[in-house]
Order: structure tokens, then C-alpha cells, then sequence
């Protein structure tokens, strides 16, 4: 794997963009992007940033509904079943990973039959402590683990999600004993991180990058192959000897059987706003890096993403379906 490239592991977020028309008339009506988090966090941002400079290209507006769980719960419908065209950003998380209940047990998997259109960004999650947690490494975490007399716990979307299969993962490596507590969506996981009702959790950098600045939280390492230029301080956790990597991403994808020329002009207009300077640095800033690139090349991404998903869940001992 090479940084936050196509071999990148994706499971920040889906998303929904649901209109009726011929493929010959698209767009006729307004495009509804659905978020499958909770309300606030960081994946609205990339609908100012993005989507809003899309829509005016297409002539129709582009609104984001918030659905906390869509990505992981939904079945997206057919162009042929519904006579309508839903184009999804489903991350190759949402598209191979379990419904976990326990491991080594067997949990169903989300068949994502989908239409890739474009990479949108890539991003790596954080390992973050509350700043009255005196830990300054992943591993001083791992001997305060050892040394406390209470249960610890740690912060995530829920089983089968980047950052709970992200601290499963450091888990293991470090032999620490701790619970996940799950949140809808990085918003209500950001409040119980700032309120210290977690003792930690993964977490990606538009969401903690602030608070990270002003010190309310402290970030010990980063699930990348590579350190991140936007925190060149912090070590990945590899090199703390924690073999945890799991870079990721969002995909803009369409169910199976979306017209190809449908497919084309989105892959278009979305390459076309993506390499504006202005949007670049923009989404630099709120902490993703901007991707772009092939329906093709997005198509890859996901594959690659389901096979490093399908290994990892493996040797955590989930079975998927």
C-alpha cells in the first residue's frame, strides 16, 4: 500500500444522490446526497466544498439529508427497478465489510453492486486521547491500560466500521483489554472525546484537527503507512510497533445498470471541480486530500479496498457471509 493511493482502504462514508429522469434529460430535479452519519461531522463539509460548485455546473440543486448508518445498512435500489438513478458514494468499507456481532462468529456482508463514478478524497484516522489522559505515545496508552483498575473503553461508529476495526486492530497488537462504546457519527463521538467519556478512539483529521491544535485533544498516532504532512509530528503507528493501517476514502458510485452517459458526465464535472486550486486547498485545510480520477481507476479502488477488508476482517476472526 502507498500512502492514501487506490490501495487505500475506504470507510469514511456513503452517500446517496437520488433524481428522476431519462438519461438523455439528466438532471431534471434536485439531487439528494444522503449522509450516513449523524448530523454535524465532517463529511458535510465536502458538500459545500464539492457539491455545491457540481450543482451549479448541472443547473439543479444539490441538498445533503443526513441518515446516520445508511452506509452500512442500506441496499442501494437498481436503475432498472425504480426507473430512477441513485448514485452512491459507497466506500469499499461499506461495500465488503461484516455487520460484526462477535468474533468468530459469521456476519452477513453488504454486496454493494455498484457503478464507481470518482474518488473524491483519501484519509487516514487518528489514534486521539482527551487531553486529562496523560498518555504521549500509543504505547504509554498500552501501560496505562495495564496499569488502571477500572474497565477502559474506547470510542467508534459501531462494529464493522474503519475506526472500531482500526483500535480492534492496535487491540490485539498491544494485548490491551478495552470495550468499544459506540457513537452515531463523528459529531456525537467528538463530544464524548472532548468530555472524556472515552478514554480514546480513531478518529479523522477534519473532525480532531482543530481541537488537536488548541490542545483539548492529543494525537498519538496516525493508521497510514506513512505520516501525514498536515501532522508531520505525529509517528504513524507502525513505527510505535503497531502494525494498524487503515487509510481511506470516498468513492462517488451509482448502483448497477446506471447509463454510462450519466456516469461519464458526473465523473466529469466532479474531476472538474476537484482540480480547481481553490477546492484543493480547501479540502487540504478541513484535513482530506483530494483525489479525482477515472471511473476506472475508482472501480480499482473498491476492489482493492474489499480485498484488504476482507483480510483484515479475517484475521480478526470475523467470517463474513
Amino acid at each position: 500500500m502507498h500512502g492514501l493511493g487506490i490501495r487505500a482502504l475506504v470507510g469514511v462514508l456513503a452517500c446517496l444522490l437520488a433524481f428522476e429522469a431519462a438519461a438523455q434529460d439528466y438532471p431534471t430535479r434536485t439531487i439528494t446526497l444522503i449522509n450516513p452519519a449523524a448530523a454535524g461531522g465532517s463529511n458535510e463539509a465536502m458538500k459545500s466544498i464539492i457539491f455545491d460548485r457540481v450543482a451549479a455546473a448541472l443547473g439543479v440543486p444539490i441538498v445533503m439529508e443526513s441518515r446516520s448508518g445508511a452506509g452500512a445498512r442500506s441496499r442501494p435500489p437498481t436503475w432498472r427497478r425504480r426507473r430512477r438513478t441513485v448514485t452512491r458514494c459507497c466506500s469499499r468499507a461499506a461495500a465488503s465489510r461484516p455487520r460484526c456481532r462477535s468474533p468468530g462468529r459469521t456476519c452477513p456482508t453488504i454486496r454493494c453492486a455498484t457503478t464507481p463514478i470518482v474518488t473524491l478524497i483519501g484519509t487516514a484516522p487518528l489514534l486521539v486521547v482527551p487531553k486529562s489522559t496523560p498518555a504521549a505515545t500509543a504505547k504509554e496508552i498500552r501501560g496505562a491500560r495495564a496499569r488502571a483498575s477500572k474497565a477502559s473503553d474506547y470510542g467508534s461508529y459501531g462494529r464493522g466500521t474503519t475506526n472500531y476495526f482500526a483500535f480492534e486492530l492496535f487491540k490485539r497488537a498491544a494485548g490491551i483489554d478495552v470495550v468499544s462504546i459506540p457513537y452515531r457519527g463523528s459529531a456525537p463521538l467528538l463530544i464524548a472525546l472532548l468530555a472524556g467519556e472515552v478514554d480514546a478512539a480513531f478518529e479523522q483529521p477534519p473532525t480532531i484537527r482543530s481541537y488537536v491544535a488548541d490542545g483539548k485533544l492529543r494525537a498519538l498516532g496516525i493508521a497510514s503507512p506513512e505520516r501525514s504532512p498536515m501532522f508531520p509530528d505525529v509517528p504513524t503507528m507502525a513505527e510505535q510497533g503497531y502494525p494498524v493501517s487503515t487509510p481511506g476514502g470516498i468513492v462517488l458510485a451509482a448502483p448497477a445498470g446506471l447509463p454510462a452517459p450519466i456516469a461519464d458526465r458526473l465523473n466529469r464535472e466532479v474531476n472538474r471541480v476537484l482540480a480547481l486550486p481553490e477546492v484543493r486547498q480547501r479540502i487540504l485545510e478541513t484535513g482530506y486530500e483530494p483525489m479525482g480520477g477515472t471511473r476506472d481507476e475508482a472501480e480499482r479502488w473498491v476492489r482493492s479496498g474489499n480485498e484488504a477488508w476482507r483480510i483484515m476482517t479475517r484475521d480478526l476472526g470475523y467470517v463474513p457471509d
